[in-house]
């Protein structure tokens, strides 16, 4: 099996297209997994996000899928730019080009402008989901590394290897995620195989002592839904969302559409904080600034 390191594509190394003949300057690496590597890479002053894969069949399954959401019309339009084979060390390795976008980790984002801020992330997080369901597709492998947030709580999602066509099996997963895993369900991609992922992904923004990797590392007859929900229980901070994790991580949430407005719900109580540690502190200042300038002006053309 192919590995990161024997690609020897180093910091500054060029990856041509052989068909295309377009260049990419590799600028650092962003991660790498059992099916290829992803790329940070610069190409006529532009950025983007550069994967080689190690096997042809299965990175031209998440290229189609990956078409198919940039001929939508969801905020995926446009996603995919370049699709083309390199020759590494006299080896051919397919890859393709997406857009990139600028973020931090949900962890980082939350540490930095406050708790608060979760809902939005979450509405923002369920929002891409559901364009994603809506044109028949589950991501699968939804955890907090698949997933950028940046200004105002805007969500992205990143490394589509997962991606499944509805009604097929989950082709790539993370066990702390997977309903599977916990004897929650099947791992048929449908809407409600991403909502437990969901869940337990909101779950984990609060979990400081890590309990639920704890529970994972037991044994599989000993792992059950009742730990998870004993989990969100024990939580003040998901107390408003309680009623709303239990049903996804017993699949009682089917539809995305439905848990979007479900999680609606919930941000009355939360906003309002949030947008104070956001662009809402910039009002008085603007305010003020209004004045002063008012003032100058009188003072200056006032006859």
């Amino acid at each position: 099996m192919t590995s990161s390191e024997e690609l020897g594509l180093a910091v500054g190394s060029t990856i041509r297209g052989k068909w295309r003949n377009r260049a990419y300057t590799i600028v650092r690496t962003l991660g790498a997994g059992s099916n290829g590597t992803v790329f940070l890479v610069n190409r006529g002053g532009t950025q983007y996000a550069l994967k080689v894969g190690y096997d042809s069949v299965d990175l031209m399954s998440e290229v189609n899928a990956l078409r198919t959401l940039s001929k939508s019309t969801s905020s995926f339009h446009g996603m995919l730019i370049d699709v083309d084979d390199v020759i590494v060390s006299g080896k051919e390795y397919p890859f393709f080009v997406m857009k990139f976008h600028e973020g931090t980790t949900i962890a980082s984002f939350l540490q930095k402008h406050g708790s608060d801020w979760l809902y939005l992330i979450g509405m923002n997080l369920l929002r891409k989901l559901q364009e994603l369901h809506d044109q028949g597709y589950v991501f699968g492998d939804l955890k907090m590394e698949n997933i950028i947030v940046s200004s105002y709580g805007h969500v992205e999602l990143i490394d589509f290897g997962g991606m499944t066509a509805k009604g097929r099996s989950v082709k790539q997963f993370t066990e702390l995620y997977d309903r599977g895993f916990w004897g929650a369900g099947s791992r048929v991609a449908e809407d409600s195989y991403d909502l437990f992922a969901f869940a337990i992904l909101i779950m984990r923004t609060v979990d400081t002592q890590d309990s639920l990797s704890k529970l994972a590392k037991g044994l599989p007859q000993n792992r059950n839904l009742q730990d998870l929900k004993d989990f969100v229980d024990r939580s003040e901070k998901l107390n408003s969302a309680k009623m709303f994790l239990h049903q996804a991580i017993s699949g009682q949430l089917n539809s995305t559409r439905a848990a979007c407005e479900a999680w609606r719900k919930l941000l009355p109580k939360t906003t309002s904080s949030a947008t104070k540690s956001g662009s809402g502190s910039w009002l008085p200042w603007c305010f003020a600034l209004s004045i002063v300038l008012l003032g100058v002006t009188v003072y200056l053309y006032w006859p």
